[in-house]
């Protein structure tokens, strides 16, 4: 690959995510847990809260018409550049965190944390290995 191709280390890709949905008991109070862990705020409303991540995603939290149930979101997970820092952060203020413990299978290093609404929600750390993402 060249550097003018869009899939070399140079340039960031040319797809990313856009949005990424989360059904929750209350936006206010999940948009706060996921300002409060590193997302910029874009949109506040009682029935919606957009928040962005790093690369442009955005997570969108609706109001659930019954209450969430509880318990691992398959859909997606969250990378970071430091998770040990990251992994305290959350602790230090007092989210459910488990221990940092290693994947084998992708040479990540993960934990979990349990958002408000009991989502429990994979933590990993970058697998960008340097490049512009």
């Amino acid at each position: 690959m060249t550097s003018s191709d869009p899939r070399s280390k140079e340039s960031p890709p040319p797809v990313a995510i856009g949005h990424v949905t989360l059904r929750v008991a209350d936006v206010e109070v999940a948009a706060d847990f996921y300002s409060a862990l590193g997302l910029r705020p874009i949109v506040n409303r009682a029935e919606l809260a957009i928040l962005e991540l790093r690369g442009g995603t955005h997570l969108l939290l609706f109001k659930a018409k019954r209450k969430p149930k509880p318990g691992p979101i398959r859909s997606f997970d969250l990378m970071v550049d430091d998770i040990t820092s990251t992994r305290a952060s959350l602790e230090e203020a007092g989210v459910q965190v488990t221990p940092i413990k290693e994947d084998h299978l992708s040479g990540h290093q993960m934990f979990e944390m349990t958002d408000p609404d009991g989502h429990t929600i994979t933590i990993l750390s970058s697998h960008t290995g340097g490049r512009r993402v």
